[in-house]
């Protein structure tokens, strides 16, 4: 399975909600009357709110893959055919593996100076 997270990546990375086709009211029903405004309100300050830091972190995403695209680069991930664990690889625009890339190194983690024994 290959996962290529580049194409589309950038200013658009941010999932916007689908446009939604209106329903026709059935005759003998009362139209229905959304306050539009106390649903974003809830959406943005309920306990289920995405929070800032998630935005940033995604914009960064987006930013770096942005970066490699223009380096004739991108991140492929894919599963390995042994283990079923994920891999990732750094490869041209061709396809090609430049190097094999940890998934530490995708997501930022630092490794622990002081690990438990």
């Amino acid at each position: 399975m290959d996962i290529d997270a580049t194409n589309g990546i950038g200013t658009g990375a941010v999932p916007r909600p689908a446009p939604r086709a209106q329903e026709p009211v059935a005759s003998g029903e009362f139209a229905r009357v959304f306050d539009l405004a106390e649903a974003r309100k809830r959406r943005m300050t309920g306990p289920d709110r995405i929070p800032d830091e998630v935005w940033d972190d995604i914009s960064r995403a987006g930013q770096l893959a942005d970066d490699l695209s223009a380096r004739g680069q991108h991140v492929r991930f894919d599963t390995h055919r042994l283990t079923d664990r994920v891999v990732a690889s750094l490869c041209d625009d061709e396809g090609r593996i430049l190097r094999p890339v940890s998934l530490d190194e995708i997501v930022g983690i630092e490794p622990d100076p002081a690990p438990a024994a």
